[in-house]
Parts: C-alpha cells; structure tokens; sequence
C-alpha cells in the first residue's frame, strides 16, 4: 500500500508546481491562486502545548469549474521532545449547472493525526452544492457529499472502511471594510455505524496588511463521537498566522 506521507507530498506538490495559468478558452483566463501562511498554535484537547503550523492552498475559479488543492501541518514538541503531529491534504473540482448556482464535486482527503492514533484516513468524496450568494461581499453555500472513509490506527484499534454522507456549510462576509469573516463546517456522518459521527468547524478572520499579505485568526474544533482509546473526543486550536499570497 502506498504509504500516506507520499499522498501529503504528492498533493502538496500539485499546489506549488501546476502552471498559473491552464490551457482553456481564452476569454476566461483562468489564474492558479496560490496563499501560503505560517502560525502559532495554542492548543487544547489531545494537545495541551503550543504548537507551529503552515498551511499551503491553491485555487483556481473559472466561470463554470473549480480546482482546489489543500495542505497542512503541524507539529508540537515539549522540553524539546515532539509530542503531537498532524498531517493533512485535500484535492477537489467542482463544476457549475443550472445558472451556475449548481454545482456537483469530486474530492479526495487524507489526513494523519499521531498524537490521536489515526496512522492515516483517506476520504473520497463526491456529491452536489447550491451557492445562495457568491459576491464580492458575502458568499454563502451548502452541499452534500457521499463517500468512503477508510482509517488506519497506530495502536490496537482495528482498521476500518465506512460509508459516509457529508453535509458541508461554508459561509464568507466582508466585515470592517476590506476583513472577511469565514465560517466552514462538515458533519461527517458514519452510515455504517449509525451512532458514530465527526464534526469539524473552522472560523476565520482575516484582515489584509497589503495586497499580498493578510494576518488571519483561525480556531479550528474537530469532534469525534467515538475516538480510539486514549484519545479525546474534541479537539480545539487556535492559530494567529501571516498568510501570504501569490
């Protein structure tokens, strides 16, 4: 089996080498946008220290489709010994229909979280979304995904292949003149084992300090109704971050 670190390089590597610029129909000149950031971590749950974080998007929009490609890490060590680590990595497309309010998507996710006993999950994904408002001021969406979910354990656990449904909410309004509130939350609901379910809420301000760098407040929740043994059920970070576009 392909071990998951090379999944993490691999999309990584998408993000940082795939040409700015795509071969499609002139008029619509599509542009890779590209934004890396770099942070302080202070953490609660199953990590109870400071941690370093980077994070690597890009994406790029045209008028009917949409590349995105994700990348994260963090580390978080104690009298100079690491005691968390947590690795993940997203690529997905998504093409518009009917007035281009509709849109159905293609997505696969990887993730590894040592210090919470997931050696790897791989998601694949796919599903349909409706965008109530995609302006310059506020952008608001729903969708609703149906996948797999397929976790590998570092302790005894054994591993697992579910079916999973996964309703998303992203909502984006520009608050303060040119700051950008942004609220993004998944429920990932286990259809194989009808108790069990992971919840996952990510809440942004970002503020511009010029045209290419903005300084951005992040506090990530994740939740997990039944985690392995040893690990907690929430898991909270809070990260002040310098993200720099390109």
């Amino acid at each position: 089996m392909i071990k998951v670190k090379f999944i993490f390089a691999a999309i990584l590597m998408l993000a940082f080498f795939w040409p700015g610029k795509c071969c499609l129909a002139q008029e619509d000149k599509p542009v890779w946008q590209r934004e890396f950031s770099a942070g302080f971590n202070q953490a609660t749950g199953n990590t109870q220290n400071s941690q370093i974080s980077a994070d690597l998007n890009a994406n790029r929009k045209t008028s009917y489709d949409e590349w995105t490609v994700k990348g994260s890490t963090f580390y978080s060590s104690q009298n100079k010994k690491m005691d968390g680590q947590k690795h993940a990595g997203a690529l997905r497309y998504a093409f518009s229909f009917w007035q281009r309010r509709w849109y159905n998507f293609y997505k696969f996710a990887a993730e590894h979280d040592k210090f919470a006993k997931i050696d790897y999950r791989l998601i694949p994904s796919t599903g349909a979304g409706y965008w109530f408002s995609d302006t310059e001021t506020m952008r608001f969406m729903m969708e609703l995904g149906f996948g797999a979910e397929h976790t590998d354990y570092t302790d005894s656990t054994k591993r697992k292949t579910d079916t999973i449904v996964l309703p998303r909410a992203f909502f984006q309004k520009k608050v303060f003149a040119n700051s950008a509130f942004e609220q993004d939350v998944t429920l990932f609901f286990n259809l194989s084992e009808g108790d069990e379910y992971r919840l996952r809420s990510e809440t942004r301000l970002n503020n511009p300090l010029s045209d290419k760098i903005l300084l951005r407040l992040s506090f990530v929740d994740e939740f997990d109704s039944n985690p392995p043994q040893a690990a907690k059920k929430n898991d909270t970070r809070t990260i002040l971050s310098l993200v720099y576009s390109f």
